[in-house]
């Protein structure tokens, strides 16, 4: 079998509270204020004591490499996070010690943004600093069909539960506005993958907000925010709602405390039945379009 070398690369999180001053730090880039981490160790307690992002992207990168086995690829997956362990320049100091030549690169972030796959893809060029492995980084795949069809397929199961004609919110974390005026292709992506879902499912309401802005913001971000849109919603007389955080590919603090705790405290609050879609996670259709991105021609 023709050996493969991939590294996929996201952004991390603090698997216990110790860890939670350290990663807000490289989060932010700075050492946040007392009040800071106090509010985030709290979130982290809220939703049991970590995140459950780094062990699902280790899980993703064991499923990736049996996915690849069965279609006769022997591949060594390896996984490095902007923000926590094993870091990207971990996992390249370790693919260069093992005489990699050629290295595919895939972002667990499906809709490009400077703080994602823009952030994950020039830290792994910065760690190599011009040696070995050539690098291959693999395209955007918001809109690749096994993708869009594992969220089908997700959100078909959570309007199981709802009520005919529950309008659906698509969520996102939101970014300054300014990153979109810079070029981010990061709305127009969500856009795209929010209009292929719907119209697969034939929905008639469905809405795309933003969540989870900094709290240290001091500028414009992408709005309307998920409370915004079920406000908006009650006061058109709707009961229930469905939130679908397509903006993320596996649980962590954003859909277990922004989604479930607090999006759901609102709806509540407003007379809505609120219902959340699940996130991907190991959904085998994410894990197949992982192994498709692996496998692509080098450019």
């Amino acid at each position: 079998m023709n050996s493969l070398s991939v590294l996929l690369v996201g952004f991390g999180g603090p698997e216990t509270l110790d860890q939670v001053p350290a990663f807000v730090a490289s989060v932010l880039g700075r050492v946040p204020p007392d009040h800071v981490i106090a509010g985030a160790i709290e979130r982290y307690r809220a939703i049991g004591g970590g995140s459950p992002l780094p062990a699902t992207t280790r899980r993703q990168a064991i499923l990736l490499t049996e996915e690849l086995a069965r279609r006769g690829r022997e591949a060594e997956v390896r996984v490095g996070m902007l923000h926590a362990q094993p870091t990207i320049d971990e996992a390249m100091a370790e693919i260069a010690s093992a005489g990699v030549e050629e290295l595919k690169v895939i972002s667990l972030a499906p809709y490009r943004c400077e703080v994602s796959t823009d952030a994950y893809e020039a830290a792994v060029e910065k760690s190599l600093d011009g040696l070995r492995p050539r690098l291959y980084f693999a395209p955007d795949w918001n809109a690749r069909t096994t993708y869009v069809g594992a969220l089908v397929e997700m959100l078909a199961a959570s309007l199981a539960q709802a009520s005919p004609d529950t309008p659906v919110i698509f969520a996102a974390h939101s970014l300054p506005q300014r990153m979109i005026e810079q070029g981010d292709p990061y709305a127009d992506q969500l856009e795209d993958t929010a209009r292929r879902v719907a119209e697969t499912l034939g929905l008639s309401r469905w809405f795309l907000a933003y969540q989870s802005v900094s709290a240290a913001a001091r500028e414009p971000w992408l709005g309307p925010s998920v409370d915004e849109v079920m406000e908006r919603l009650a006061v058109q007389g709707a009961s229930s709602v469905v939130v679908d955080p397509i903006g993320f590919v596996a649980d962590h603090v954003e859909t277990l405390y922004d989604n479930d705790i607090e999006h759901r405290a609102r709806a509540e609050a407003l007379g809505l039945e609120f219902i959340r879609c699940r996130c991907l996670n190991l959904h085998p259709g994410l894990i197949g379009t992982l192994a498709d991105l692996a496998t692509l021609a080098n450019d």
